[in-house]
């Protein structure tokens, strides 16, 4: 075997490399573009209602906004007066404050359905009875679940009759008649009734926790609260943030036929909250750029609220796991 000797040849100055090839196009797959198509197919209906029910009546309440109207004729262009209006309301001004105690409890919203997801989660005795049972609530009317309750809170209802018959009259009060006692409990009635969604919410995330992961913190000694804590809560982040985002944004719209049927705002403006009080400039007083102004100032305020929750939900949903 010999190897070569002979020198290897420079290239000359002039001689320039050889172009390289372009890379051929690859061709589109016809399979792809029908699923494009189909996944547009399917897309677009929910997309042109959104547009059409959702879209458009936000578009056609700020212009409303704008203008100043008596009934329903047509109205005159008035620029922000009506917004501004709103600054020196005091009804406009006591119905967000409402609003606000309203949003602060929002931790029992949250917290009351985990906690009774997890009971039945553990097979608690009863458990299928109560599954059941829990989501009876939502499924009923909200206007039918207030006049249900405006007659168990009256002064003389079945609720102030028990707590006098187990010697508890101090506590007999007049719930929905009360300054301080009918925000809160219209939001109980609200809570009673919308607390099985959360239930059952909670049990569809519980069911992705491994049971092994739950008879390991039962087995180290840890008990309802502790796993509760330690364990659920981490795991259920994103399902505890998405049922945040859903009540933050429902809990102002929700109480709206409740409102209707049990309190119609009173006593005085204790449960006037700013849903009803659109409902009240627009078709009781026929101001309908004032109420369609209030109606994007609470808008914008769940909206806010909103932006918040969603955050923090994009946030723990994102998160890797340590």
């Amino acid at each position: 075997m010999t190897i070569s000797t002979a020198p290897v040849s420079e290239p000359v100055a002039g001689d320039t490399p050889p172009a390289r090839p372009a890379p051929a196009r690859r061709p589109r797959r016809p399979g792809r573009v029908r699923e494009w198509w189909l996944g547009a197919a399917l897309v677009l209906p929910a997309l042109v209602l959104a547009v059409l029910f959702k879209l458009v009546p936000l578009v056609r309440g700020v212009i409303t906004s704008l203008e100043s109207s008596s009934g329903f004729g047509g109205g005159e262009f008035a620029g922000a007066d009506n917004y501004t209006r709103m600054l020196d309301d005091p009804m406009v001004l006591t119905s967000f404050r409402n609003a606000l105690l309203v949003v602060a409890t929002l931790p029992v919203w949250i917290v009351v359905p985990l906690i009774l997801a997890l009971l039945i989660h553990q097979r608690s005795p009863g458990w299928k009875f109560f599954r059941a049972v829990y989501f009876v609530p939502y499924t009923i009317a909200p206007i039918v679940v207030g006049i249900m309750f405006r007659q168990i809170l009256a002064p003389d209802g079945p609720l102030n009759a028990m707590l006098r018959g187990v010697g508890l009259e101090p506590l007999a009060l007049e719930w929905l008649n009360g300054r301080y006692t009918a925000l809160f409990s219209l939001v109980a009635v609200a809570l009673w009734s919308m607390f099985g969604l959360g239930v059952m919410t909670y049990l569809a995330g519980l069911s992705t926790i491994p049971e092994e992961t739950l008879e390991a913190a039962r087995l180290d000694g840890a008990g309802f609260f502790r796993q509760l804590w330690s364990v659920v809560v981490p795991s259920l982040r994103p399902t505890v943030a998405y049922w945040s985002v859903l009540c933050a944004s429902g809990v102002l719209i929700w109480l709206f036929p409740l409102i209707y049927a049990l309190t119609q705002g009173g006593p005085g403006d204790a449960t006037m909250l700013p849903e009803y009080l659109v409902f009240l400039t627009t078709f009781q007083f026929l101001d309908r750029g004032y109420g369609s102004a209030i109606g994007i100032a609470l808008f914008c305020f769940v909206a806010v609220l909103s932006i918040f929750s969603v955050r923090h939900m994009f946030t723990e949903g994102t998160r890797k796991p340590r």
